[in-house]
């Protein structure tokens, strides 16, 4: 049996291939999901989940991408 680790970040550049767009604007919408849940440190990450819950994407559609 073998498994498939997934990520469970998501970057700027996953979002710039998700969303086709530049680096610039894959950052603005990074800062705007932290903005979002509240994460104010620059430690915290955001999630899949998160990114899915906030653009309102399946988590089923994010699969390929990570």
């Amino acid at each position: 049996m073998t498994k498939i680790i997934q990520k469970l970040i998501i970057t700027s550049s996953d979002i710039e291939r998700l969303e086709n767009c530049s680096k610039r604007t894959a950052n603005e919408r990074i800062r705007d999901i932290k903005t979002y849940f509240k994460k104010t440190e620059r430690r915290h990450k955001v999630t899949f989940k998160e990114y899915s819950e906030y653009t309102g994407i399946s988590m089923e559609d994010l699969d390929p991408y990570r």
